[in-house]
């Protein structure tokens, strides 16, 4: 009798093997040397005693190259090495007031640090691109041969031939890093599309940039859907977060039920009410299904469909070719289980759906997916009611003004504005986006999102290197790769590295060697956020508003320069010093 393999015995399959494994001795094991058996003694451990040792306050960077969530405190031994680190207990950010906990992540922050392949000195290319030959520099023969480079370009293929490529959101690029390129004159960042900026956008072309369908008032929420969300392993640590996992289970202990949507049965989904195993990739059929029948049942809200909605009568007759006949064997969810899902979204309120990364930018159809998850929320009643979407408490007004703490002005305003720009009301050199991310009209920061971390121009990372090869609209001279690995950011490699030989000018700055180093004319290094103290985070709270001053944990290793000094370096070498000589607002 032949069966069909599906997820769930691949699964049952898989556990069953290792089990076998282990029983036959293929499972790994202690050698003989660390076989405590041996020696019937554990090794000795030595005792440190921390209050001996210096302890600065930091953050902790090991959710991206530069963000400020965590507080920490880093502990120095009488040598001035780093050697522990641990939340800061007064910081109410590590799981809650008292704690010292941190993530696994947070643990090994001083591996970053203490990394054998750190780069330490400034390289220079001597070989063709990709053979990776290489040879020792100064800081000032870099910086003046990127500079003059940099200069030969823009006069020879305009400011718009250049561009940098987004590592993970962090503040040198968004500030310091855009006032560079802008004064250079060129609108294209490079922006990869595996970040939670689709998901914004989604949001704000389906329900408006003020409201969200995620419920704030956890406690007051009857059910939940998880869609694609890793809480317990991406936000453990992190109380502010509302995929924090603990903020689920209080509210658990107050009536709330979850429903899992994720191909894997992963920790947090064991807890659920339910568990739907969905197809990797299918998530919009899915959602697309429970639309179906919330409407076609008639579970949606009426008044809220009636006087909020605008196109409700589309949208009903446009899902009716989704039932759940068609979704199952796309999902591999069976139709009675998406029929069940989706009467439980309909009817049990209040309502609201978290979901992440892994539903809304991974896909091909992520936006329409996000955008559907929104309507779910949207057309159910559940928006701006207490434990319903987007119905949070108002947070207190900061204690102090915040408004320029920590922040760069990225002088958008020195963009040239061209002729199609000021014709079509477009922002300033919106006209001359190599591969624009979103339509021209809508890069516009007057509208274009509420949130101020998106609101600037940006090409799409990947169509820029195609450009690189096609010479469509045209080709892109200079680009710099800071705190970033094209070859691992975005899809298709193999094009990537054949765009990389064939760019003009290519320069790289990071703490380690990455694979797209082969292919630079100038490699720099960079101190890690634990060599520098050029960051502020600022946070306002119910409990209050804080501020949090980076303390620098050890000098810079080898020659590495901060990322802030580096920008401001090369607008000198540049000619660009009226504008970067103090770098402030």
């Amino acid at each position: 009798m032949s069966q069909s393999l599906t997820r769930r015995r691949f699964f049952e399959g898989a556990a069953a093997l290792g089990a076998l494994a282990a029983l036959s001795g293929c499972s790994p094991k202690v050698s003989e040397s660390e076989d405590l058996a041996d020696t019937g003694e554990a090794p000795e451990i030595e005792a440190i005693n921390l209050d001996e040792y210096e302890v600065k306050h930091s953050w902790c960077y090991m959710c991206g190259p530069a963000k400020t969530i965590c507080s920490t405190l880093c502990y120095l031994n009488p040598e001035g090495r780093w050697v522990h680190v641990e939340g800061n207990p007064v910081a109410g950010n590590n799981w809650g007031y008292g704690c010292k906990s941190l993530c696994a992540k947070g643990n090994s922050a001083m591996q970053t640090l203490y990394n054998p392949a750190r780069l330490e000195y400034p390289m220079k290319r001597v070989g063709e691109k990709g053979e990776g030959k290489f040879e020792r520099c100064t800081w000032e023969e870099a910086l003046e041969g990127i500079a003059a480079k940099l200069l030969e370009n823009r006069e020879k293929y305009g400011p718009w031939s250049y561009a940098a490529l987004s590592p993970q959101q962090c503040n040198f690029i968004s500030s310091i890093g855009r006032r560079f390129m802008y004064v250079y004159g060129s609108p294209n960042y490079l922006h990869s599309a595996i970040c939670q900026n689709q998901i914004t956008v989604s949001r704000h072309l389906s329900i408006g940039k003020k409201t969200d369908c995620y419920p704030y008032q956890l406690g007051k929420t009857k059910l939940l859907v998880n869609w694609g969300v890793n809480g317990e392993n991406a936000d453990v640590n992190n109380t502010n977060d509302k995929a924090n996992p603990y903020r689920r289970f209080d509210a658990m202990e107050q009536g709330l039920e979850f429903i899992d949507v994720r191909p894997m049965l992963d920790p947090l989904a064991a807890h659920a009410s339910e568990w739907v195993p969905v197809r990797p990739g299918t998530d919009a059929a899915l959602a697309l299904a429970f639309l179906n029948v919330i409407i076609e049942e008639d579970l949606y809200d009426h008044d809220f469909c009636e006087n909020w909605c605008n196109g409700f009568d589309k949208l009903a007759e446009h899902v009716k070719q989704f039932p759940p006949s068609w979704a199952a064997p796309i999902t591999g969810i069976s139709e009675e289980q998406i029929v069940h899902v989706a009467r439980r979204i309909g009817t049990e309120k209040p309502m609201g759906v978290m979901y992440g990364n892994g539903a809304g930018d991974q896909a091909n159809d992520g936006n329409w997916l996000s955008i559907c998850l929104n309507l779910l929320v949207a057309i159910t009643g559940n928006l701006d009611v207490p434990g319903g979407g987007g119905a949070g408490k108002k947070m207190p007004d900061p204690l102090f003004d915040t408004s320029k703490i920590g922040k760069i002005k990225p002088l958008m305003e020195k963009l040239p504005v061209y002729p199609e720009d000021a014709e079509n009301g477009w922002a300033p050199s919106v006209s001359k986006l190599v591969a624009p991310e979103f339509p021209r009209w809508f890069q516009d920061p007057e509208t274009y999102t509420a949130d101020t971390t998106f609101n600037y121009p940006r090409s799409a990372y990947n169509r820029a290197f195609q450009a690189i090869l096609t010479g469509e609209p045209y080709e892109l001279k200079s680009m710099f790769a800071h705190s970033t690995n094209p070859l691992s950011q975005t899809r298709q490699p193999k094009m990537v590295a054949e765009a990389l030989k064939k760019l003009d000018f290519f320069f790289v700055m990071d703490t380690a060697w990455n694979p797209s180093c082969d292919y630079a004319d100038y490699v720099l290094p960079a101190c890690t956020r634990y060599e520098d103290s050029c960051q502020i985070g600022v946070r306002n709270m119910p409990e209050g508003t804080f501020i949090g001053i980076e303390q620098q944990i050890a000098e810079p290793l080898g020659e590495s320069r901060s990322d802030w000094r580096v920008y401001c370096d090369l607008a000198m070498a540049m000619g660009f010093g009226e504008d970067f000589l103090l770098a402030l607002p």
